[in-house]
């Protein structure tokens, strides 16, 4: 029985020390493991360079108003249209709305060469070949203003021009187009002019007529304030439902007074030269007036 003892005693054991210790080298080696692991995934996704192939179905179109055709899948190639493209688009669905009125207009010499406005020598002897443009101008710039332009024309050499006034209210922006007598006018789908004037009134004034009568310059703020302005007095004058399209129509006296302003900054240049013009509209009391605020030149 003391031998067996004697065994028992000297014999190799696991402490209690050696088990913890042990422990956390294994948890010291995954833990290292891991973490290298994750280094390489995430460097490996830094320095992949992956082409995605995003998938396109075309689909055939049947038109709508551009004149275009509905093709096969995989038909002839599409260029991308260019800003030159866009511009003509945009010009071409007024056209197609009122072709009566945009070839009146066409055909129409400027403003200033009616003998029935009174403008000054200076402007009446140089004279203005240019037409009256529908293109709408872009608003904003220093100051933050409203825009509005009504360029380029059918003459070629038509400057691109821009109105910036900041109205407080609906109410201020109806009086500066009722004190110029300026008219809105909603283009209708039945080939009719819907008009709106008085503006400022609790119930504007209405009237019809036919767009190949319309001989006055007219603006297309399509993408400024004034549009958002001109649908409202549009809908208080119960007309902005007759069409999308709405134009501003500016009678001789306030083309003579744009026209003679413009020229006037010009100084001895020609009118051709002009590349832009911007107006801005001050409101004091009661009247409203137009100035240069900017002009550039080709």
């Amino acid at each position: 029985m003391a031998k067996v003892r004697s065994r028992s005693k000297n014999q190799l054991r696991v402490s209690s020390f050696d088990r913890v210790s042990t422990w956390i080298l294994s948890m010291l080696v995954v833990t290292c493991v891991s973490v290298a692991a994750l280094f390489i995934i995430y460097f490996s996704r830094k320095l992949l360079i992956t082409d995605f192939a995003v998938p396109v179905t075309p689909i055939a179109s049947g038109g709508g108003g551009t004149g275009g055709k509905g093709g096969a899948v995989g038909g002839g190639d599409l260029e991308p249209p260019n800003a030159e493209d866009a511009a003509a688009v945009e010009e071409s669905q007024i056209q197609d709305t009122l072709s009566a009125l945009t070839s009146a207009v066409a055909s129409r010499t400027a403003v200033l060469t009616d003998e029935s406005i009174d403008v000054d020598e200076t402007t009446q002897a140089k004279g203005d070949g240019r037409t009256p443009g529908s293109g709408g101008g872009r608003g904003g710039g220093a100051g933050g203003g409203i825009g509005s332009g009504f360029g380029p024309g059918h003459g070629g050499a038509e400057p691109r021009r821009e109105i910036r006034f900041e109205p407080a209210t609906l109410l201020e922006y109806a009086q500066w187009l009722d004190f110029f007598k300026i008219e809105l006018g909603v283009l209708g789908q039945d080939n009719q002019v819907y008009y709106a004037y008085n503006l400022s009134h609790d119930k504007p004034d209405v009237r019809v007529g036919d767009p190949a009568k319309e001989t006055r310059l007219y603006m297309n703020p399509t993408d400024s304030q004034f549009a958002a302005l001109d649908r409202q007095l549009a809908d208080k004058a119960s007309i902005a439902s007759k069409g999308q399209i709405i134009l501003q129509f500016f009678p001789n006296e306030a083309q003579a007074i744009l026209l003679n302003l413009e020229q006037k900054q010009a100084g001895t240049r020609k009118a051709e030269t002009i590349r832009g013009t911007v107006f801005r509209v001050t409101h004091s009391g009661n009247n409203f007036e137009f100035s240069v605020a900017d002009q550039t030149y080709r």
